[in-house]
């Protein structure tokens, strides 16, 4: 049986593809005229995008959980993979020699190193999702056999251990003095829950997607993702102000950030029930989300590109560029039969 497209999924593909090209173009200007007005601007713009790869993991766990082909180990190998996989490594190449060309020292003999360590370096930073990623493909299948066999008490059980285990607990260590926070920290090495901060989010997007929508409760979505913004926002400018270590920006381990991004979640389901879209719309609304893999790939590159050749740091208009650049490339590209396979990942 094929899952009907849902519109609420397109909508939050959308949401975090946008946040993610903000928070990347704002990280290199962030530091800069500590709490002036523009550094607030900033602030809150960056509370604001913080739950958005969060949001992607978790849109990720409701697909790819949902579909009735991710038990089977020869499509995950044959398909999945390969679409994510041969974009991921021809961009990566791509992407470290054009940073190469920023730096003015290409070298094909450096490039092959950098790509040669792919498997325990990124090859630029805004790429580091896409581990965790690939990681809960190949685990998708089991986690498959486990979420259909398991009630929804067991499937809470599990989210709640991630969540003590890989969110509160490090929130607890960060909070606290070192001397204290010594005794809420974890072995790496022997972490509870394999993929760490990550898994849970993919769990917890198949969960979500599985509750019925009760009626009367978009309102109080909204005012908790309204508070828990405030919240995130506020928070932020006194951990600078006052020296305090609150894990507040960053889909791990902040507290406030998972259940910001469950809120967002949740709000955005319940609107698309409300106000389904019309064909038209729902026709852009599913173009644009199918491009999503594209901007992912290209958007760190090109953020490197306006900044460091261009000299622009105006992040908002970094933003702007970067997202106009990559959607416009990534429609051409996926208008062209072989190429948007290879560079997209798109049939």
């Amino acid at each position: 049986m094929v899952r009907k497209r849902l519109s609420y999924i397109d909508y939050l593909k959308i949401t975090a593809m946008f946040g993610v090209i903000m928070s990347h173009s704002l990280a290199e200007t962030l530091n800069q005229n500590r709490f002036s007005f523009d550094w607030h601007v900033k602030n809150i713009f960056l509370g604001t995008v913080s739950p958005a790869v969060g949001i992607f993991f978790m849109v990720s766990g409701a697909l790819i959980l949902s579909s009735t082909k991710t038990d089977n180990i020869g499509y995950l190998f044959k398909h999945r993979l390969v679409k994510i996989m041969v974009p991921f490594l021809i961009w990566s190449g791509i992407s470290i020699l054009v940073m190469m060309q920023l730096d003015g020292n290409v070298s094909w003999g450096m490039w092959l190193h950098r790509m040669l360590l792919l498997y325990n370096r990124f090859p630029i930073i805004p790429f580091w999702f896409l581990y965790p990623l690939i990681g809960f493909y190949l685990l998708s299948p089991i986690l498959k056999a486990f979420v259909d066999k398991a009630s929804m008490r067991t499937l809470d059980y599990a989210i709640i251990l991630w969540f003590v285990t890989n969110i509160c607990l490090p929130f607890i260590a960060q909070l606290l003095p070192k001397k204290f926070g010594i005794y809420f920290t974890y072995i790496p090495n022997s972490n509870l829950i394999i993929l760490g901060q990550t898994i849970g989010y993919f769990l917890l997007g198949y969960r979500l997607d599985k509750t019925p929508i009760k009626p009367h409760t978009f309102q109080s979505n909204v005012v908790a993702t309204l508070l828990l913004l405030a919240i995130t926002i506020i928070l932020n400018y006194e951990n600078l102000l006052y020296h305090w270590h609150i894990p507040v920006i960053g889909y791990a381990p902040s507290i406030f950030a998972v259940i910001l991004a469950m809120e967002i979640f949740l709000m955005v389901k319940k609107w698309d029930y409300y106000h389904p879209l019309t064909r038209s719309r729902r026709r852009r609304v599913t173009l644009l989300s199918t491009m999503s893999y594209g901007v992912y790939l290209t958007h760190g590159m090109v953020i490197q590109i306006i900044e460091e050749a261009f000299h622009i740091d105006n992040f908002f208009l970094v933003f702007l560029l970067t997202s106009v650049i990559c959607l416009v490339f990534t429609y051409a590209v996926s208008k062209i039969p072989k190429a948007r396979f290879f560079l997209l990942g798109m049939d």
